[in-house]
């Protein structure tokens, strides 16, 4: 037997050894077998569910599969609404089941207070990106941002200021830019 079959034989060996008295492999996470747990996803809220919000944010992350539309948030109750039937009628249509699994919030403290909540779209009018985005990352969520960041040096100071602070992701949204047609 010359060296390079000791070896490997000698590996063959401990390696069936440590799985009998281990019981390795009978216990695998689900990656190992390329699915993705449940507790895998990205759970997302978005705040502002108007045209910008439906045509671009909203649209563009709903076909991840790593990533949950949970809850809306608009301070007008038509967006509000329309806002959760488009959310619920993509995943209905998706799964080919009926779908109600989107939560309404008028108010985006109680949507940044919600714990499931890993991160946020946010596709409101301007002059309030900064504010919302400050809340977002304070309340713990990773953000995902509209331009502008903000209307003012100081208010873009302060959101660079509370991301640092905290430590999430913060990402401005900067579609047709890189477009031929600009």
């Amino acid at each position: 037997m010359n060296r390079r079959n000791f070896v490997k034989n000698s590996l063959k060996a401990s390696a069936a050894t440590t799985m009998a008295v281990t019981g390795f492999p009978t216990i695998v996470p689900a990656s190992v077998i390329g699915k993705n747990a449940p507790s895998n996803k990205i759970n997302i809220g978005a705040i502002g569910v108007g045209r910008i919000s439906r045509d671009h944010d909203m649209k563009e992350t709903l076909p991840f599969d790593q990533a949950r539309i949970m809850a809306v948030c608009d301070v007008d109750s038509k967006r509000l609404a329309d806002g959760k039937k488009y959310v619920n009628d993509y995943y209905a249509a998706k799964t080919g089941k009926p779908y109600d699994g989107v939560t309404m919030y008028d108010d985006h403290r109680a949507l940044l207070q919600n714990k499931d909540i890993d991160a946020v779209l946010i596709s409101t009018p301007d002059h309030s990106h900064a504010y919302l985005g400050i809340h977002a990352v304070e309340a713990g969520k990773d953000v995902y941002l509209q331009k502008p960041a903000s209307l003012t040096i100081a208010e873009g100071r302060a959101l660079s200021n509370a991301v640092h602070r905290t430590g999430r992701i913060l990402q401005i949204g900067s579609q047709q830019r890189s477009s031929t047609q600009f």
